[in-house]
């Protein structure tokens, strides 16, 4: 039996993006991985704009104060205050996850700019502080290991073994089992890569990072999913053959990112 073109292009385009994020992560300077995370963050403002449909006129608004706020995050370092309000938004957002209802709602452009510039640009951003770190350079991949091997266990195994909806109204695909099964992938997926790069961390450590990072990951997917149903598509783009666009790559980052950052940060001014 063949691959499907669509596993197929699945395949290629991670192993390319894959390839440029090694590069970014692993060779660029500051600066230059700045530029990159800042490019990442207006591509998704973009989609996000264009699921929820604000006008064009407004959209530079929403750019301009997504460079300004990116650029926060390269020259300023405010754990304790970006903390208390990544806190506040994410509550929103499970918020808004949990009481979604199957219809279209009506926001002003305004809120639109707060919700994509929150989501997008202050959370990702924290990448840019993340890969600052002193071992930032292996605990991004250490992320991105908890965050692809959650997506593929969740993915392959609601195929194979989903029965039970998680959320027919947000996502009808997803299932309560490839739910949990992508959380014992990241678990894994945790597991493995500690086993090369930290092996003197904690086995319980490991496992409560790469547990809550996986289950905020499978969160911001959700988040994502709701505001693809009331905008009525199946993918937030087109530009990442077999995956979609931007935004369906990058939403498991949304809330799993700031949280190893701040658990990171926090841990090693507690001991």
């Amino acid at each position: 039996m063949g691959i499907s073109k669509d596993h197929r292009d699945r395949l290629l385009t991670g192993l390319i993006g894959l390839a440029i994020i090694f590069l970014f992560v692993g060779y660029s300077s500051r600066p230059i991985f700045f530029v990159f995370i800042l490019l990442v963050n207006l591509f998704a403002l973009k989609e996000f704009y264009d699921l929820v449909s604000i006008s064009k006129n407004s959209r530079l608004v929403g750019v301009v104060l997504g460079i300004i706020l990116s650029g926060a995050f390269l020259y300023f370092e405010k754990p304790g205050l970006f903390a208390c309000i990544a806190g506040l938004g994410f509550s929103f957002c499970l918020f808004k996850i949990v009481t979604f209802k199957n219809s279209a709602t009506q926001q002003s452009d305004l809120k639109k700019h707060l919700i994509g510039i929150f989501v997008i640009v202050f959370l990702l951003s924290h990448l840019i502080w993340l890969r600052g770190l002193d071992q930032g350079r292996p605990l991004f991949f250490f992320l991105l290991t908890i965050i692809f091997s959650g997506d593929t266990f969740a993915f392959y195994g609601g195929k194979l073994f989903g029965e039970h909806k998680l959320s027919p109204e947000i996502s009808p695909g997803k299932t309560q089992e490839g739910a949990i099964l992508g959380l014992i992938g990241s678990i894994l997926g945790g597991l493995v890569f500690a086993f090369f790069f930290f092996p003197a961390s904690s086995f319980l450590v490991i496992i409560f990072l790469a547990g809550i990072a996986g289950i905020l990951g499978q969160l911001g997917d959700l988040w994502e999913s709701v505001l693809k149903r009331e905008a009525k598509v199946k993918d937030s783009g087109k530009c990442l053959p077999g995956h979609g666009g931007v935004l369906d790559r990058l939403d498991s980052l949304f809330f799993s990112a700031p949280f190893l950052y701040y658990a990171i940060i926090f841990q090693e001014r507690l001991l």
